[in-house]
This record gives structure tokens, sequence and C-alpha cells, in this order.
């Protein structure tokens, strides 16, 4: 076994290499207590990148090191090697970080890119979300936990697995491929579906609004609602900050699941399941938050093109969709009822809008001025009836 290490801001870090077997234990115990005496530190971390067995004598020195050091941790553990440690009951009492997957995209097929990263092919069952600006890696995370205890709640989402380590500084997660397309997609391949379809649709958005969770995993989404408009407020003048804020004290809390993105593009359909995808947003809250995410798109883009790509639909489509889910999820045919559902709905749309002129998406800073123009002249002047709009549409849908 070899071993390397250094002191960086009173943190000792001793990478290991190779195989910590009987032999070696004993030479390497002998060896950091030099290393220790001679490089006085607060905090302990052995990067265990290369190191690819651990025998009992190994995990000796390590339970010692727990004992002695004020802040231990491993990291970087190979699979190998991190079973031992949940076999035996270490990793019960030992910080570790479990070494990430590579995949080499190169031979990987892009199916899909966004702002921030791309989506490939990894093989027949298992596809990959790659994010290229490391800022979002804790957003990764994040997602992948989301995804796992939405599908342990009885959410039907697409299965994750792991965070993976995609070369050049680059990380993404690995979900099954759902083999079918988007529920957008489908009514726009046979709008005939549409009424079943939205029907159905509807279903999954009420079981999901049925789970009550107190889990700190999901956070609340009224809290990012609350940095949204923080961060919006940089670019407006303080009278229109506080207009803002007349948003969010309307804006209900909740303990209920709330995907925060439920538009039509985000929920597959594979052998007649509805399946939820793209849960980084996945909140507690009030199903409130849904319909805003909804209301985006029941107006469709300037082109089919725009709309398409957001939704899954063109124009035309959308329109007819945005009266289908207004009659299905209001219960309504009333056609004055449906107007003015679909007026309030139009208010949602703008604040999902104005609340983006705080991103820092490439997009974002792209349009911003146009964004902000669109919110004096339409959203501005008309916050007393958008507001009106959430407190109605919160006391019908309870």
């Amino acid at each position: 076994m070899n071993y390397s290490y250094k002191l960086d801001n009173d943190v000792l870090v001793v990478s290991l290499e190779g195989r910590l077997d009987t032999d070696a234990s004993a030479k390497f115990e002998s060896k950091f207590a030099e290393i220790s005496k001679e490089n006085p530190h607060g905090s302990l971390v052995i990067d265990a990148s290369e190191l690819s067995y651990i025998a009992s004598s190994g995990l000796r020195i390590i339970l010692k090191l727990v004992k002695t050091e004020k802040n231990f941790r491993l990291e970087n553990v190979c699979s190998a090697v991190y079973e031992v440690f949940e076999v035996t009951g270490f990793s019960k009492i030992i910080k570790m970080t479990k070494a990430l997957r590579k995949i080499d995209l190169s031979k990987c097929e892009k199916i899909g890119a966004g702002g921030n990263g791309a989506v490939y092919r990894v093989s027949e069952d298992e596809i990959v979300k790659v994010n290229y600006n490391p800022e979002t890696y804790s957003g990764l995370e994040q997602e992948l936990a989301k995804a796992k205890e939405a599908f342990f709640l009885g959410i039907p989402t697409a299965i994750s697995f792991d965070m993976v380590d995609c070369g050049e500084g680059k990380r993404g997660v690995v979900y099954e491929i759902i083999k079918s397309s988007t529920l957008g997609e489908n009514i726009q391949k046979d709008p005939s579906c549409m009424e079943e379809l939205t029907e159905k649709y509807i279903e999954q958005l009420n079981l999901l609004h049925s789970v009550h969770t107190d889990n700190p995993v999901f956070g609340s989404a009224k809290e990012s609602y609350c940095k949204q408009v923080e961060n919006a407020s940089k670019f407006l003048t303080e009278e229109e900050g506080e207009l803002l804020k007349q948003i969010l004290e309307a804006l209900p809390e909740g303990d209920r699941l709330v995907h925060c993105d439920a538009h039509p593009k985000n929920i597959m359909i594979q052998n007649g399941e509805m399946l939820w995808i793209d849960m980084e947003g996945m909140s507690v809250g009030h199903p409130i938050y849904d319909l805003i995410s909804i209301a985006v798109i029941l107006n469709g883009m300037r082109t089919d093109e725009m709309t398409i790509g957001i939704c899954g639909m063109d124009n035309a489509t959308v329109k007819l969709f945005k009266d289908c889910f207004i009659r299905k999820y209001f219960k309504t045919e009333d056609p004055e009822m449906i107007q003015k559902y679909g007026g309030m709905l139009d208010g949602l749309r703008l604040i999902r809008a104005v609340f983006a002129i705080g991103f820092t998406s490439e997009n974002t800073e792209k349009y911003r001025p146009a964004i902000i123009d669109m919110a004096r002249q339409y959203f501005f002047p008309n916050i007393q009836k958008i507001v009106g709009g959430i407190k109605f549409l919160v006391n019908t849908i309870g």
C-alpha cells in the first residue's frame, strides 16, 4: 500500500492507495502517528479513492481514528470497500462518502439538451441527466434524494439510481429509461385522447397532493418562492419589490407534496402508467403551487416551435387542452366559470414569469429586460386582481 498526505487550512488529508491488509495496516499505523505529530490539525480526511481493499486490521485502525480524531471522515470510498463498512456497521459511526461511478459520455448518445446540461443514453435501460455547472451539483443531489423519497411515498416516478462522475468536472444522475413519450406528446399525436389523458393527469395531481409529509428532504415551496422574490427584487424598484411580497402573503404554506413544475412535459406515459420526471423542485406546500406551474403553458408561446419545446403540444392543441383541463380540474361545464377560471390561471402564469427575473440562467440574462417590461405593463398594474385570484383558487381547491 502507498500513501501521501497534505495539510491544508488545518485539514490533514491522507490519501491511501492499494490494499490496507494486515502488514500494511501495522506499517501505516506507525507512520500515521509520526505524520499526525509533525502536522497538528483540526480535521482529518482519509481519501480512499484509490483504496481497493481493507482487512479487519485496517478497520481497527479506522476505529481508533474515529475515537482519537475530533473531526474525521472518509471520502471517495469505492463500492467494494464501502460494502465492507456497511456490512460491519462502520458506516453508521463514520462520516463517509462513496466514490461516484464513472461514465464516459463520449461513448453515450446525447438525446436531449438544456440550459445547464444534457441527457445521454447510458445503456438500453438507463439515461444520465448531466449538469455542466458545479454550482448545480447540490441541486442534483437534492433531486436524487427527492425522487427516491417520492417513490417510497407511493408517487409513480422514473426510478433513480445514483450520482455519477461524467468526466471533465461534470456530474449527473442516472435514471431508468422511460420507453414512451410525454403526456403533451401523446395529446399532440392523438387529440381524440385528450379528455381521457387529462382525467388521468388530474388523477396523478390529486394523488400527489393527497400525500402529507414533513420529510425535510423536500423543503418548503413557499420558502423557495420567498428566495425567488428576494432575487427578483434586486432588479426592480423598491416599490415593485413590495408588490411582489403581496403575492407571497397570499400564497399559503402547506404540508402536501407538490411537484412545482407539473406541466405535461414532466409526466411520461409508459404502458398506460403515468410517471413523474424532473423532481428537482418537488416540495411541500399547497396545490396552488402546481397550478402556477401548469398555468405557465396554458396560453402557449409566440411560436408553435417554442410551445412544443416546452410542453410537447402546439399552440392550437394547448388552447384545447386549457379548456379541457379547466373543465376536468374544477369540475364545471359552466361557460362563465370556465372563463373566470381561465382568467385567474392567466394571472398565475404571470407570477412564474415575473419571479424568474432573478434567475441566473443564460436565457434569463438574455430576456430579463423584456420580462421586466412585461411585468410593468401587465403584472404590477393588475396585482390586486392576481392576489384575489390566488385567494379564490386556494379556497376553491382546499
